[in-house]
């Protein structure tokens, strides 16, 4: 008892030179091993994250903005859905990325010829998506025949380049829409009924509907 000792030596990452009592030295050997045990997880903890951010990030690419051969286009008659179709394009650009999602004034520059430049966004893209409402097939002028009948219709424009370029289609059935009869649409467009679409629903279920979408996008 009384008796002091020496130690010099290293514990983990700390060089100590301690000199005495027994007691003592044991205190400070147990502070310093638990320092080091804590050192350690908080590595481990560290390393941990770094590898699943780096899994993440390797799983999961379609969360950042898709490379420009990869686009996903949106096709829809104003009056006839521009309040959902305004929702899908949010969720969208949120998942992909602004850059990968092309859906008409938003993304046309000032002062370019509009028919032309929807023909080449059209051509450009891997993801035509045309969403059809309960007004999609509205009539026009005294023919009372649809909007899609005329030539020149934009809607028209868009869906003919896409089926032409043999794009991937994925009608969106939206305010309570079903695909439109056969011998509604003018005959340029008519393989358009037999491409698989799927309904995207209003709250509560818009989210669900728009999971399963970009689900669908991510796999293709």
């Amino acid at each position: 008892q009384g008796r002091n000792v020496k130690f010099k030596g290293r514990v983990g990452r700390d060089v100590v030179e301690f000199e005495g009592s027994p007691a003592e030295l044991q205190r400070l050997l147990t502070s310093l091993e638990a320092k080091e045990k804590l050192r350690g997880e908080d590595r481990s903890e560290a390393d941990r994250n770094t590898r699943e951010d780096s899994d993440q990030s390797e799983q999961s690419p379609a969360k950042h903005d898709i490379p420009g051969s990869f686009n996903i286009f949106i096709s829809y008659r104003r009056a006839d859905s521009a309040d959902v179709t305004g929702r899908i394009y949010d969720r969208l650009i949120a998942h992909f990325g602004k850059s990968a999602v092309f859906k008409d004034v938003d993304s046309i520059p000032l002062g370019i010829d509009f028919k032309e430049h929807l023909k080449k966004a059209v051509g450009k893209c891997k993801i035509f998506l045309v969403v059809i409402g309960d007004r999609w097939l509205e009539t026009t002028g005294s023919s009372q025949e649809s909007r899609l009948h005329d030539p020149g219709d934009f809607v028209r424009i868009e869906i003919e380049a896409a089926l032409n370029k043999r794009i991937r289609i994925i009608p969106l059935l939206v305010h309570g829409a079903s695909m439109p009869a056969e011998e509604k649409l003018p005959p340029s467009l008519r393989k358009l009924i037999y491409r698989n679409g799927i309904p995207v629903r209003s709250d509560p279920d818009f989210h669900r509907d728009m999971d399963r979408l970009i689900a669908a996008i991510s796999e293709v």
